[in-house]
């Protein structure tokens, strides 16, 4: 199901190093990403950083793994941004 939209999610990651490496690996593949603050970090989420891509894809997701950046879930942001 490759491109499959996914809507307005916050991608976590263990910490805000990975966000920003995350973050920077996204603008250079063409996606508009930002960093937030998770709005209900869970126990052992670490910083309570997510990524916010516009247009969410399974690449993106693709993209982080492939370059070392762990994936520890999502966050649906609703209309929160």
């Amino acid at each position: 199901m490759e491109g499959f939209f996914m809507g307005k999610k916050g991608i976590k990651v263990n910490s805000v190093t990975l966000a920003m490496k995350g973050r920077d690996l996204l603008l250079k593949n063409g996606y508009k990403a930002y960093l937030t603050r998770n709005p209900a970090p869970g126990k052992g989420e670490g910083c309570g950083y997510l990524i916010y891509v516009n247009d969410l894809d399974k690449r993106c997701f693709q993209l982080l793994n492939n370059n070392g950046i762990k994936v520890i879930g999502t966050v649906d942001l609703g209309d929160a941004l």
